[in-house]
């Protein structure tokens, strides 16, 4: 009897030492889904903060371009002013040799 009663204990601390096994398993199981979750969250913050940067660097751009189109008309206007001014001074002179002739 002596034999099968050692038999049965080994049974019964193979059986325990399974269903330890089976508890780590199931623990890493967890802590495995738990961390697939968290980088795909982390995932999903990196492609919103991506789209975020592609929009701020949209508008970036688009600024940088009303800012061209700005300096083009200020430079045009400005050289339309000196034009208007060095013709009246053009005009102004010519008149002026003018009035000295006669």
């Amino acid at each position: 009897m002596g034999q099968q009663e050692d038999l049965n204990q080994e049974i019964l601390n193979a059986q325990a030492r399974i269903d330890q096994q089976n508890t780590l398993l199931g623990q890493k199981s967890i802590q495995l889904e738990e961390k697939q979750k968290q980088v795909y969250g982390q995932s999903q913050e990196i492609e919103d903060k991506l789209k975020l940067l592609e929009t701020r660097n949209k508008m970036l751009q688009l600024s940088i371009e009303r800012n061209i189109y700005k300096k083009k008309v200020i430079y045009t206007l400005l050289a339309i002013i000196l034009a208007l001014i060095i013709g009246m001074l053009m005009f102004y002179s010519f008149f002026n040799k003018v009035r000295a002739q006669l």
